[in-house]
Formats: structure tokens, sequence, C-alpha cells
């Protein structure tokens, strides 16, 4: 399918719903396997919106967990139109696939970071390997997605592997110069 027939808006909030719905269903499967279902939006609910870093599982707040999930699939939602955004530009030009990449290494540390130090901060309250699986999982769903839905970045891939996308400028003659 040729990019200009890819709606960057429609494509991009689909591609975050999909990364969305994949830790929801993540957070869900992990919580109800310890024997508390909504563990995880509910305290990262109180976490963000009441400033309670102490979020136990003392009791379940519908609205928080309500209110999580709408401040998580608009994340989600953003997420998505950006990377759908970074998608659309390296399938038209190689060169950008690299920035793709490092994107979402970039995103992931940060993911990687802000949880560790949420769980610091609660005094490992918030189960970080379950923020942090959910979150790999989301974004390689997204990804996944993406990745199915343009032949023409996979295709660019046999035509240049990643790191190969542009020719290094020749150097000058006799090496480098001391100034």
């Amino acid at each position: 399918m040729d990019v200009r027939k890819h709606s960057t808006v429609r494509e991009g909030l689909l591609t975050g719903l999909i990364g969305a719905a994949i830790v929801a269903v993540w957070y869900l499967l992990v919580d109800t396997a310890g024997g508390q279902p909504f563990r995880t939006p509910n305290a990262l609910g109180k976490i963000f919106f009441r400033g309670d870093l102490t979020p136990g599982v003392r009791q379940i707040v519908p609205t928080v967990v309500l209110g999580y999930t709408v401040f998580h699939l608009v994340v989600f939602a953003l997420a998505g139109l950006g990377l759908t955004f970074l998608v659309h530009l390296a399938s038209k030009n190689i060169t950008l696939r690299m920035g793709v990449w490092l994107g979402l290494v970039v995103a992931l540390f940060y993911l990687v970071g802000l949880t560790y130090m949420l769980g610091i901060a609660t005094g490992e309250r918030l189960s970080l390997w379950s923020v942090i699986g959910g979150g790999v999982l989301g974004v390689l769903g997204m990804a996944g997605y993406l990745w199915r839905t343009h032949p023409r970045l996979r295709r660019s891939f046999d035509e240049a592997s990643l790191g190969a996308e542009a020719r290094q400028p020749p150097h000058p003659p006799g090496g480098p110069r001391a100034a």
C-alpha cells in the first residue's frame, strides 16, 4: 500500500489503541493472576491523580481506575500518532529509519527510568515488571501493526540494512590534520 493512501491520524489512533489495549489486557491478566484485579491501573491512577506515593491495594477506586484508563488511552493515542508519523516519513526516505529505531530505544529507556523512579518513590508498591512488561508488549504490538501495514518500509531493509542508509562522505587525502 502506498504511503499516500495512509491517513496518519486514523492509522496513528488505531496504532495507539492497539498498544493501549495490549497493555490494559496485560495489566488485567497479571493483576488477576496475583489475586488483585485492577491493582496496577488503580496504583498508577492514585500516583498520577492524587499524588499518593503509598498506593497499596487498600481499596480499588473505580473513578481512579477509569481516570487512569482515559489517561492511558490519550498517552497511547499520542504515541501511536508520533510513531505512525515517523514510520510514514521513514517509508518515504529510508535514511530516517535509524531515527525511528533510536526513538523507540529512547522511549523504552524513558519508560524503564520513569517506572523505576515511581517504583522507588512508592516503596516498590508498584509492580515494576508488570509496567515494563506491558509497555514492551504494547510497543511491540504497535510496531508489529505498522510493520505489517507498511510493505514499502519492509522492502527497504532488503535495499539497505539498518545503519547503512547513507554513504559516508569521502575523507580528504592524507588523513586528519592537526590544527
